[in-house]
């Protein structure tokens, strides 16, 4: 299949690894911020519109990441280091034979540009492999629409991805507070790759505080690692952390990390765009978002936290996902939040329960989510909760008033706590899949390279 995107294939393809947009660019930005003597003359260079075009300099694309996959849909994100347009190619086979082509956004105006470009596919088969490529095309001016002028397009590898579906092998990875630490990140997404499973969830807390769209697009799309390519054959479904709440501009997010599918919600449910409930294997994967660990009237919030009312208004999108009849059919019914849902009361942690309005406070666990959403994790007979918010692995056995285990993943440190070196500090990859009809849960030391819990459930 030809598009006009499509243009010089055949010459052959190589690779190329996204490099952060314009040097020279980032080097004028850098030197307009300094400055001037008093007195001088000179005045600081003027940093160039990149919406203008890339205007002669090449344009780098970063590899495409996977995100918010479904029974029929998938996502794509791929960063680019100037103003650009995209597209995705997929086909059911490695040679690309017959080739569907898909441009970014909905209806009207096709969506371009200057970081990154997003593709959401639509109308795909549960539980099928497919293949695909991006193809995407520098805009090297852009005056107006009726002076533009575009460049060579630059044709990515292909990659494969297999969608979410009951017929799909059942296993997962989570991973969690990785806060932007490449160094444990690469061994985080190292280990993801080697265990290849079918879906791996990004569990919270990837940012700090996001106050520019570079910084997203370089944590979700271009990290600085030698695997900056992991979620290029496996799909990433994501909820937020605490911390991927922080900035002036993470409230924007959706542009770097693609929420679900629209067809998924109903309208009063438009804001839970990043909670999923899908079916892989035997498993139904259940996504919730725990907000932020202080309670809305908390001073430091400034008026910004609605929080409360998001909780409530997951708690009936919950109760109508257990009730769909594919999540009710799922023998391992597992869900994946952020906050911890449970603290044992002898614990230290127990006190720290995210309700008091106290500015030396924050929730190691969530009471209000707990209290929220327990009755019917227990009524739905859920298996097992996955968080991370801690920085420390853990797992709590069910008990007789909680049917769920809990297992709670690692931070960034590596073996080290409040700058004292510290043991059971190491960040983790918690695998699980279905052997013999039975949840199995690994969890992956990535520091020390070992496996500090292996157990069915």
């Amino acid at each position: 299949m030809k598009t006009s995107e499509s243009l010089n294939r055949e010459g052959g393809l190589t690779r190329r690894g996204f490099i952060a947009a314009g040097g020279a660019l980032a080097a004028s930005a850098v030197h307009g911020d300094e400055s001037v003597p008093q007195g001088s003359t000179a005045s600081a260079p003027r940093e160039q519109d990149p919406f203008l075009g890339t205007q002669g300099v090449p344009l780098e694309v970063g590899s495409p990441c996977l995100q918010a996959p479904g029974e029929t849909t998938m996502g794509v994100s791929w960063a680019v280091s100037g103003l650009a347009k995209g597209v995705v190619e997929y086909a059911d086979n490695p040679e690309m034979s017959g080739a569907t082509t898909v441009r970014s956004g909905g209806y009207g105006l096709v969506p371009i540009d200057v970081s990154a470009l997003q593709v959401r596919l639509t109308g795909l088969k549960p539980a099928t492999k497919y293949w695909y490529r991006t193809i995407t095309t520098p805009f090297t001016g852009y005056a107006n629409i009726y002076d533009a002028k575009l460049g060579e397009p630059v044709v990515s590898e292909v990659h494969s991805f297999t969608t979410l579906g009951a017929a799909a092998k059942a296993h997962f990875c989570m991973i969690s507070d990785t806060h932007a630490k490449y160094k444990p990140f690469q061994m985080v997404v190292r280990k993801v790759k080697e265990l290849s499973p079918s879906v791996c969830i990004w569990n919270g807390d990837a940012t700090n505080t996001t106050q520019r769209k570079k910084t997203a697009v370089e944590i979700f799309l271009n990290p600085p690692v030698e695997d900056r390519d992991w979620s290029a054959d496996i799909p990433v479904c994501f909820e937020s952390g605490n911390h991927d709440f922080r900035g002036s501009w993470i409230s924007k997010k959706e542009e770097v990390v693609l929420p679900r599918d629209p067809s998924e919600r109903r309208g009063d449910q438009w804001d839970l765009k990043w909670n999923f409930a899908v079916r892989l294997g035997e498993m139904a994967l259940i996504g919730l978002d725990t907000g932020e660990d202080k309670p809305d009237a908390h001073p430091k919030w400034f008026g910004l936290a609605n929080f409360e009312p998001y909780r409530r208004a997951q708690a009936k999108w919950l109760e109508e996902q257990f009730a769909r009849p594919e999540i009710a059919a799922a023998k391992h019914k597992i869900v994946f939040c952020h906050i911890p849902l449970f603290a044992d009361p002898a614990s230290a942690d127990y006190p720290h329960d995210g309700v008091k309005v106290d500015p030396h406070d924050y929730a190691y666990w969530s009471r209000e989510c707990s209290e929220l959403w327990g009755p019917m994790l227990k009524k739905a007979g859920v298996k097992l909760v996955v968080c991370g918010h801690k920085h420390k692995f853990r797992f709590d056995p069910p008990a007789p008033d909680r049917c769920w285990a809990q297992v709670v993943g690692g931070g960034p440190e590596l073996g080290v706590s409040s700058g004292k070196p510290d043991a059971s500090r190491f960040p983790t990859v918690v695998e699980g899949l279905v052997e013999g009809g039975k949840l199995r849960l690994v969890v992956h030391d990535v520091f020390n390279n070992c496996i500090v819990s292996d157990k069915y459930l």
